[in-house]
C-alpha cells in the first residue's frame, strides 16, 4: 500500500497517507500502531491455507484494504464523523469534497493494485477473475452502504433484511478478500467457492460483533454511547429490539426513535428496553451461528488450512 500510494507526489495522495494512518496533517511520518487490516490479512490466509505463495497474493490483498479506505472515508462524509481513529477524519481536515477525492482516488489504486497480480506469476485467466470478483464485490458493499442509510429512518427493518444488508456491506469484502486469496493460489472452484462463502459468514459475524460493541462497548462497556447508536443507525441489536417486542415496547421505541435528534439522556431507556428483549444474547448467537458457518466453510480445505482459517477468525472476532 505504501509503494503504490507513496511514489506519487500530489498532495492528494497525502490525505490518503493521513487516512491510512502513515502521516500526520502535515505530511511527517506517523509511528503509532497500525490498525488490523482484517480483509488483506484475510487475502492472505486464504492463500495460504489453499497451499499458494502468500507472496502472489499481496497485490489482491492490498487491493481489498485500498477498498476498505475508500468505503471509511467516504462513510465518514456521509455520517458526518469528525474523527476516526482518534484524529480529524479525512473530510473533517481538508473539506468534505477533497474528500471524496481522495476516497475516490483509493478506489481507482484498488483496481491497478489487482492487475499487478501479474507480476507475481498469477495466470492471466486468475488475474483477470480476480479483477472481476474485486469490481462485483465492490457493487455489493456499494448496494450494501445504500441499504444501511436507506434504514436510518425506518422502523422496521427486519433480522432477515438485516443479514441481507450486512452480507453485502461487510461481508462481500471479507468474501472477496479470501477467494481472491484462493485464486492467487490457484486452487479449484471448490475452495474458491468455499473461501468465498466462508469469507462473507465471518464478515456478517464480524458485524454484528462491532454492532453489539457500538450499543455496549467491549468488555469494560463505554460511558457514552456510540455515534451510530445517536444516529438512529438500524444496529442489530435495534433491529431484534423491533422485530421482538410487543405493542407496548414498540411505542416506548417508537418515543425515542422519533425524535429528530437522539441524545446521551435517550441511552439508559434504549438500554433496558434491550435488556427486557435479550437483545444481547440473540446478537451473541448470531456472531455464533455465522462464526460455525464461516468454520464449515473453510472445511474445503486441508485439515491444516482449515485450522489456520479457524485461529484467524477467532482473532478477527476477539478484536
Amino acid at each position: 500500500m505504501q509503494a503504490l500510494i507513496g511514489a506519487r507526489e500530489m498532495p492528494l495522495y497525502r490525505m490518503m497517507g493521513y487516512h491510512i494512518g502513515w502521516e500526520d496533517r502535515q505530511g511527517n511520518p506517523m509511528s503509532n500502531e497500525p490498525p488490523m487490516r482484517h480483509r488483506g490479512v484475510a487475502c492472505l490466509t486464504a492463500c495460504s491455507a489453499a497451499g499458494g505463495d502468500v507472496e502472489a497474493a499481496v497485490p489482491a490483498a492490498t487491493a481489498v484494504e485500498l477498498i476498505e479506505s475508500f468505503c471509511q472515508i467516504h462513510d465518514d462524509v456521509q455520517a458526518g464523523n469528525p474523527q476516526r481513529d482518534g484524529r480529524d477524519s479525512v473530510w473533517w481536515a481538508w473539506g468534505p469534497a477533497q474528500a471524496i477525492n481522495a476516497g475516490d482516488g483509493l478506489y481507482a489504486l484498488a483496481r491497478t493494485a489487482i492487475l499487478q497480480l501479474r507480476e507475481r506469476g498469477v495466470e492471466p485467466a486468475a488475474a483477470f477473475s480476480s479483477l472481476q470478483v474485486l469490481d462485483s464485490a465492490s457493487l455489493e458493499v456499494f448496494e450494501g452502504r445504500f441499504e444501511d442509510l436507506e434504514a436510518q429512518e425506518r422502523i422496521n427493518l427486519s433480522a432477515d433484511a438485516w443479514l441481507g444488508m450486512a452480507g453485502r456491506k461487510t461481508g462481500a469484502l471479507f468474501g472477496c478478500a479470501m477467494k481472491l486469496g484462493a485464486l492467487a493460489a490457484s486452487a479449484d472452484d471448490s475452495v474458491t467457492d468455499g473461501m468465498a462463502t466462508c469469507g462473507r459468514s465471518l464478515g456478517i459475524a464480524f458485524q454484528a460483533r462491532d454492532e453489539m460493541r457500538q450499543v455496549w462497548g467491549g468488555p469494560g462497556g463505554q460511558d457514552a454511547a456510540a455515534p451510530d447508536v445517536l444516529n438512529k443507525k438500524k444496529l442489530i441489536p435495534i433491529v431484534h429490539a423491533f422485530e421482538e417486542a410487543n405493542l407496548h415496547t414498540k411505542r416506548r421505541l417508537g418515543d425515542i426513535y422519533f425524535k429528530r435528534v437522539l441524545g446521551q439522556e435517550d441511552v439508559p431507556a434504549i438500554l433496558t428496553i434491550l435488556d427486557e428483549l435479550g437483545a444481547r444474547d440473540y446478537c451473541e448467537s448470531l456472531v455464533q451461528r455465522h462464526r460455525t458457518e464461516a468454520l464449515d466453510a473453510a472445511s474445503v480445505l486441508p485439515a491444516e488450512g482449515a485450522a489456520t482459517v479457524g485461529v484467524f477468525i477467532d482473532t478477527v472476532l476477539k478484536s
